[in-house]
């Protein structure tokens, strides 16, 4: 990924997590656990979390869990 496209993933992340509140921020923290900060995920790892969140965001207008649409992982640690 160019760090312009990189970029534009993290700008995207940043805005719906500003946007939709902190049910974001549970998605954010699942692909980040382990790293000091998002920027170090691979661009694979980043382009999955905005999928996440942006499937995170139909669940919300659908009034779907995270857990039941399998968006909250137990593969921490």
């Amino acid at each position: 990924m160019d760090p312009a496209t990189r970029d534009s993933h993290f700008r995207m992340i940043r805005h719906h997590r500003r946007s939709w509140g902190p049910a974001m921020q549970v998605l954010i923290d699942q692909a980040c656990f382990g790293l000091e900060a998002m920027e170090q995920l691979t661009d694979e790892d980043l382009r999955g979390l905005l999928r996440d969140i942006e499937r995170g965001i139909d669940c919300i207008r659908e009034d779907v869990s995270f857990e039941d649409a399998g968006l909250v992982r137990s593969r921490y640690g």
